[in-house]
């Protein structure tokens, strides 16, 4: 009964959803047909008065034109200062908006020229003369045009007869004897910048006395025009102002609409040739204007219906699908409530017994043991790592008391005294206890414990790490760190014994040697001396390595302090120093940086890297140049010379202890641990060193210095590490 109540009360509402959906859309309809009627209307009523503004107001130049062919007629003759007056008291701009201006175009024969122009001249133009120039059997020339600005100066004395399509337009004004508008022209008032296409309007001025029954009798009778020029876009603007601003639209001159045709663009852009959408409404209309046809183009613009208009449909429909969703819900609101009850019983049973299978798998894969305790502290649960690590089985475990697993209890009150909580984990600190496993063997085991509470029952969460094998390891650890510290303390020992007791010795040796050669004299075989002088090389040789040792044993553990170092005066004072020769040069390319850093060990470094570059080189005037570069964490110095170079295969040789490339009894050959004090240095600061060498090429030393060096105790902190590694099997 209940399951067909709601199967009657889903399908009553689908059936008024769908009878009110249908309802809402004929509303939606009729008032979107409504709106777009309405925006057709008022689109066309907005063509038609453009299109009878644009006409109208060519009407009214024709009347301005034939007023000045009035006032001919009305006269003999009429002065330039005449006209002048009769244009300014007509106030073209004021009533007139958009036209050029108004002249007369007189025509002048052959014969006529010269004598015309000398007229012209005489008064007050010395210049003027008939443009553009070359014998013409007629000449259309500008006589006069008001007002006479800096523009229509430009037009003065221009013969219009000479270009064809003002001359087309000059004969067929005559043939008609009307008004008659030119094609499309650019006009001699153009300059470079602002160019308009325009057009000029004629009307013939006859000799009345004479008779204008056929053609040859009106072009007898002609005696100039009065004309007026015209630039599109200034015209169409002062005829419209801001009559178009929800419309675009063209003019054509003739009736093809391509840009070649294009007279005038309200927009800039040619219809049909933008990426715009196309647009809701378009018309073209052709306008016979004066023995010329114009076609007129008219698209409406983006949101050619208003915002208000379009949103009237939309609100139709949105408050007719608001009534049919509301109705809808109304009726079947018990059906929904009563299922969506039930998914909701399901999916939550559902997640549910997803978490719980999460959890177990979780649990049964870790590696450590994990136990739940319920209110009487008995395990509830125990995974599989806690019986391989107790020994138990989980039918062992489960019920029992989970002090079975502890030496002692890991917490310090029973669980079934923890207050219950919202439902929500809280967690207790990790701390280490004794477990016992079934053997009764005892372990050390790390034990991180959670409580939370259900239905008002607390339970509670053990995970058990055996940390015994990490103490174990732990203590051979430090056992072996304090082996190693002796080791090295061992090591410095033995550093200053070799380099402090062994010298002695070595002195009382020299000096007996030097004694022997002093007291003998010639008396010795030149054998004996040489080889007791070889023995000396081989003394200085032994005192030197023995130094060198020492100075290995104490790179990057010199206590200096941070100064600011200026390094191009750094590297000025060892150049001084160094032993070179006179013609060996030294120098500093570009400036090097100043920073803080400890002076001592940088010091040591640059001045052993310049020594081997003098010491090694294969000539007495080599040169050895220093530079430097900075980032934001090393100072890179670049210590170049000329020399002989490296070969690749000796790159990483050339650092380690006691290694050179040179034969061990060569007079070049050093100690080998110069480069090796170098690396041990810049190291020990986390810094390092780099060769890019070949050989004929000269070698590059490249000191990665850091910037920022640690306080005293961080970089002793830093040695002994890298000394336990160096000295650790």
């Amino acid at each position: 009964m209940a399951d067909g109540g709601s199967f009657h009360s889903s399908g009553v509402a689908w059936a008024i959803l769908g009878v009110s959906l249908i309802v809402t859309a004929i509303a939606w309809y009729l008032s979107h047909s409504y709106i777009e009627d309405r925006a057709t209307d008022r689109f066309r009523f907005r063509t038609a008065e453009v299109r009878d503004a644009v006409a109208q107001r060519m009407l009214e130049y024709e009347q301005v034109l034939r007023s000045g062919v009035g006032l001919f007629a009305s006269s003999d003759h009429v002065s330039r200062e005449e006209w002048r007056k009769f244009i300014d008291n007509s106030e073209l701009q004021e009533y007139y908006p958009g036209i050029q201006g108004i002249g007369i175009s007189e025509f002048v024969s052959r014969e006529e020229k010269e004598a015309y122009e000398q007229a012209v001249r005489e008064e007050g133009f010395p210049d003027f003369a008939i443009q553009p120039e070359g014998d013409r059997k007629r000449y259309g020339v500008v006589h006069y045009l008001e007002p006479f600005d800096w523009r229509n100066q430009r037009a003065f004395g221009y013969d219009m007869y000479s270009e064809p399509t003002r001359r087309s337009a000059m004969d067929q004004a005559i043939a008609s004897g009307r008004p008659t508008i030119s094609g499309m022209v650019t006009l001699v008032q153009e300059t470079e910048t602002d160019v308009q296409r325009g057009f000029l309007v004629y009307l013939p001025i006859f000799d009345r006395s004479l008779p204008r029954d056929t053609l040859e009798q009106k072009r007898a009778a002609v005696q100039g025009f009065v004309y007026a020029p015209f630039r599109a876009n200034d015209l169409m603007q002062g005829i419209l102002q801001s009559e178009t601003s929800d419309i675009d639209f063209e003019i054509f001159d003739g009736e093809t609409l391509t840009a070649t045709h294009l007279l005038y663009d309200s927009n800039g852009t040619l219809h049909g040739t933008s990426d715009n959408a196309a647009p809701q409404f378009s018309e073209t209309f052709q306008l016979n204007l004066h023995g010329r046809t114009w076609t007129l183009y008219f698209e409406s613009k983006p949101g050619f219906i208003g915002p208000t208009e379009s949103a009237t449909s939309f609100l139709v429909a949105c408050v007719g699908l608001l009534v049919d969703v509301l109705l809808f819900l109304v009726i079947g609101s018990i059906g929904r409530r009563h299922r969506h009850a039930a998914m909701l019983a399901e999916s939550m049973t559902q997640a549910f017994r997803r978490q719980q299978k999460q959890f177990k798998a979780v649990c049964d894969s870790a590696h450590d043991p994990i136990v739940l305790i319920d209110a009487r502290g008995d395990l509830i649960y125990a995974n599989p790592a806690t019986e391989k690590t107790f020994g138990f089985t989980a039918e062992e475990l489960l019920g029992r008391s989970y002090r079975l697993l502890f030496q002692s209890a890991p917490i310090n009150r029973d669980v079934r005294s923890l207050p219950p909580g919202s439902g929500v984990f809280q967690s207790v600190a990790n701390t280490e206890q004794i477990c016992l496993r079934r053997d009764g063997d005892a372990f050390q085991a790390e034990v991180s414990m959670s409580h939370w509470s259900e239905e008002g029952q607390p339970f509670s969460a053990l995970v058990l790490r055996d940390v015994s094998d990490r103490k174990e390891k732990e203590a051979l650890i430090r056992q072996t760190v304090t082996e190693l510290e002796r080791s090295n303390r061992d090591l410095d020992d033995f550093a200053n014994i070799a380099s402090h007791d062994l010298r002695s010795p070595l002195r009382g040796i020299a000096h007996l040697a030097e004694w022997t050669i002093e007291d003998a004299g010639d008396r010795l075989p030149s054998t004996c001396t040489e080889h007791l002088q070889k023995m000396q090389d081989r003394i200085e040789l032994m005192d030197g390595l023995l130094r060198d040792l020492l100075a290995y044993s104490r790179a990057g553990k010199i206590d200096d302090r941070l100064v600011t170092v200026d390094t191009n005066e750094l590297v000025q004072q060892l150049a001084s120093l160094l032993d070179r020769p006179a013609e060996f040069g030294v120098h500093i390319e570009g400036d090097l940086p100043s920073f803080e850093t400890l002076r001592t060990p940088l010091e040591t470094c640059l001045r052993n890297l310049m020594a081997n570059a003098i010491k090694h080189h294969d000539r007495s005037d080599g040169t050895v140049t220093i530079s430097a570069t900075v980032d934001s964490h090393f100072v890179h110095f670049v210590v170049a010379d000329d020399g002989p170079g490296i070969a690749h295969a000796y790159h990483d040789r050339i650092f380690k202890i006691f290694h050179t490339l040179a034969a061990k009894d060569s007079g070049d050959s050093g100690s080998g641990v110069g480069l090796a004090i170098i690396k041990k240095t810049v190291e020990s600061y986390g810094g390092s060193i780099g060769v890019e060498s070949d050989i004929g090429q000269g070698a590059r030393f490249i000191l990665h210095w850091p910037r920022k060096i640690a306080d005293r105790s961080g970089v002793e902190k830093i040695e002994s590490n890298r000394s336990l590694r160096a000295v650790s099997p």
